[in-house]
């Protein structure tokens, strides 16, 4: 597949319109209490790779699975793949149309846990945040049980952040080319273990974009004779 120039060096404004454009979806829930950004987005200092780190609050584990739902219907994704240390519907999402840099960290959590993590941070750091929602007057609900649905495949997720991550790194010039080389390898090697679940997403279809990265940006050092 040929990738196009907008895909490697998207333009800075985007991950701002896909972030607007998951609060509006996650807005159509009544009970998404607050939908926050974080990272380099809240803090201004993004750039066309940054990709888009976001947290909603919700009443319960059932409205997170419905405002996931609702998210899905008005943006339909490439592939999601499950966070290690949070439940689904928390996870990485990677929308469809858009550059494979730009994947969509979402995180669903109770309005206390939320309040928490912007008050005391996450992962031993302060959070710099910024609401697109808050609605007031909304409380958790107690007791309340979550869908059932077919795990998503977290290693086959992850190694692709990872390969990714390294293909931004050395576009920002700030990593090297053999650890692009590195993490597309391992990406292969998790790709063929992965299994074909048409209702998880499109595995092919990211994967076959992180090749054709790969690709272009080989033969970018091949032209420039590096």
């Amino acid at each position: 597949m040929e990738i196009s120039d907008e895909l490697v060096y998207p333009y800075r404004s985007a991950p701002p319109r896909i972030a607007l454009d998951v609060a509006e979806a996650l807005a159509r829930c009544p009970e998404v209490a607050r939908v926050t950004l974080f990272g380099s987005l809240a803090s201004g200092t993004h750039d066309g790779w940054s990709d888009i780190d976001m947290m909603c609050a919700t009443t319960g584990p059932a409205v997170a699975w419905e405002a996931a739902r609702l998210l899905r219907d008005a943006l339909p994704w490439r592939w999601y793949g499950p966070f290690s240390d949070l439940p689904q519907p928390s996870g990485r999402y990677w929308p469809l149309g858009e550059s494979i840099f730009h994947s969509v960290d979402l995180s669903f959590r109770t309005l206390e846990a939320h309040a928490r993590v912007l008050d005391g941070g996450l992962r031993g750091f302060k959070v710099v945040a910024h609401d697109l929602l808050w609605r007031e007057g909304l409380a958790s609900r107690e007791g309340e049980a979550g869908a059932s649905v077919t795990p998503g495949d977290y290693a086959f997720t992850h190694t692709l952040y990872v390969a990714v991550k390294a293909m931004k790194d050395y576009l920002r010039s700030q990593g090297d080319w053999v650890t692009v080389s590195a993490r597309m390898d391992a990406l292969e090697v998790e790709a063929r273990a992965l299994p074909r679940r048409p209702a998880a997403g499109r595995p092919d279809d990211v994967l076959d974009e992180a090749r054709s990265l790969y690709q272009r940006l080989l033969m970018d050092r091949l032209r420039a004779g590096v």
